[in-house]
């Protein structure tokens, strides 16, 4: 189809779009008691529904880095790696333009699934957990914990979100609601844009390893066994530090069909309790996570 055609067949789209939604609008009031029965009936219907108390909200914070290149990852771009070269976090593959009258767009990126504020599913550390496509949407929307731990983190690059952090936020808040999703706040989000800071190497025993605060493995069993709790979040690289082997949270964690988040942003910008978090997981098939937005609604 030449350019013109194309141009013409956008722009006949556009007007019928618009003639659509015209005739809809004038035509809502007419329905709108319908409309309202059904929802009713169908929140009656749906069990799930009627044990969740309504959400409402006047504010979006948006809790996701904008991944870049440079994004801060556990490897660096050229970084040889089990004999392998490492990518960017975020690398333009290809751009696809028909031609420059033709509105529209596309490009092919490459990136790892682990990299900028991504989630974490469950077969990332077990071959038999659920893919990233397999989490429940129900548990993608939850009541939104945030553990403060700004003052320590800012004294220890290895602090940890302790049980005793979670005694201390219900006896301030009440109970950890139910089906809720526990982020911590190191205030490490406004590190991304300096690597060095980010990382925070340990040059005292010559090895620079990273240091960045973390949950404690006594925390996620606790949270695991004792509340009821779909996912868990920081504000870092990893649930882990090298105070739990880099690897205990995950293990404890994931194997359990649960999920989490890592490189949270602004947790600073929403209160301690009484948000809800969506998280826009991404819905490859098998995927052991991805990069997700993830918003927080007040």
């Amino acid at each position: 189809m030449c350019s013109p055609c194309i141009m013409a067949e956008v722009d006949r789209v556009i007007a019928d779009r618009r003639r659509f939604l015209k005739t809809a609008a004038g035509s809502c009031a007419a329905v709108a008691g319908i409309g309202s029965a059904s929802v009713a009936s169908t929140a009656v219907l749906d069990p799930a529904s009627a044990q969740r108390p309504p959400t409402s909200f006047t504010r979006t914070v948006d809790l996701t880095h904008t991944l870049r290149p440079d994004f801060p990852a556990w490897f660096a771009e050229g970084q040889v790696i089990m004999g392998r070269t490492a990518p960017a976090s975020l690398t333009e593959v290809d751009e696809f333009v028909i031609d420059a009258e033709t509105p529209f767009a596309l490009k092919k990126v490459s990136y790892w699934e682990h990299v900028g504020t991504h989630v974490d599913a469950a077969n990332h550390c077990s071959a038999g957990g659920k893919s990233v496509d397999e989490i429940p949407a129900d548990e993608l929307v939850a009541p939104l914990v945030v553990i403060d731990m700004r003052k320590e983190a800012a004294d220890d690059p290895l602090a940890q979100v302790t049980p005793e952090h979670v005694r201390r936020w219900e006896a301030a808040h009440g109970p950890l609601p139910p089906r809720c999703f526990v982020a911590m706040n190191s205030g490490w989000a406004e590190k991304a844009g300096d690597p060095k800071a980010f990382f925070c190497a340990d040059e005292s025993d010559g090895g620079g390893a990273s240091r960045q605060p973390a949950f404690h493995p006594d925390t996620a069993r606790m949270l695991l066994e004792d509340r009821e709790v779909v996912g868990i979040g920081v504000d870092t690289l990893s649930f882990d530090n090298s105070r739990s082997n880099g690897l205990d949270v995950h293990l404890i964690w994931l194997p359990e069909n649960r999920w989490g988040v890592e490189n949270l942003n602004d947790l600073s910008k929403v209160p301690e309790a009484g948000a809800t978090i969506v998280v826009g997981a991404p819905k490859f098939k098998g995927g052991t996570g991805g990069p997700a937005r993830v918003l927080a609604l007040l």
